[in-house]
């Protein structure tokens, strides 16, 4: 291993504005302090990186099914979903939304889809069905949405499907406790290290459709695809 201290060839060096969001995102502890970086990303990211994320989505192996039906759900009804049996899906899929006060519609208008579909239909429709996943993910692996809970169900997210946004998240907040907050990296890299392995273990959940399951367990769904 070289000790000559000099970069690595042929190695380009981040965009200033996007060098300077790192250095922000770092100094914040909240659940969405990587949303502006990961804009940044997109917008400003070596081509380089960014490329290999669409390839890694372009050769999963399910991506070919997905892009074959281009399947999209849509909104969900919360009211419906709210007075299902309780422990179904969609029981729980309403009470994570309404305990959390959340707006099921907010990730299926994401600016990053219309950044993913910049570079090709194909990225921004795996993109598209992938946001609309997230409060999915939530539910399905039972995460809760504190800044740990989110640093778990981004970094299955990334061991199901890579993708930038998720991985600024993952790969970001171990970088800020080690700068700032050293007596909390431990429980960020257990987050980190969670997430992953049953990510990895797991069944691939993105080709799913979710949204025809919501009448059934979600225990059955859980043990049927490995999350149990």
């Amino acid at each position: 291993m070289s000790d000559s201290g000099g970069a690595r060839p042929n190695s380009p060096a981040l965009h200033p504005d996007l060098a300077e969001e790192l250095l922000s995102s770092l100094t914040r502890w909240t659940v969405d302090a990587s949303v502006p970086l990961a804009h940044r990303l997109m917008e400003l990211g070596d081509e380089g990186a960014l490329a290999s994320y669409d390839a890694m989505a372009l050769g999963h192996p399910d991506t070919a099914g997905l892009l074959e039906d281009r399947y999209l759900s849509p909104t969900p009804e919360i009211e419906e979903l709210a007075v299902m049996d309780e422990g179904s899906l969609g029981r729980a899929f309403a009470d994570y939304i309404t305990t959390n006060n959340l707006n099921v519609a907010q990730l299926r208008e994401s600016a990053f889809i219309e950044a993913h579909a910049r570079r090709g239909d194909d990225i921004g429709h795996l993109a598209e069905r992938g946001f609309q996943l997230h409060d999915m993910f939530h539910v399905l692996t039972g995460y809760d949405t504190s800044p740990l809970g989110e640093v778990r169900v981004v970094s299955f997210t990334v061991a199901q499907f890579p993708a930038p946004y998720p991985a600024m998240v993952m790969t970001s907040r171990p970088l800020q406790m080690a700068l700032y907050e050293p007596a909390l990296l431990p429980f960020v890299m257990d987050a980190v290290a969670e997430g992953w392995i049953l990510g990895r273990a797991a069944d691939p959940l993105i080709s799913v459709r979710w949204e025809d399951h919501w009448e059934k367990p979600l225990a059955d769904l859980r043990a049927s695809h490995g999350l149990d």
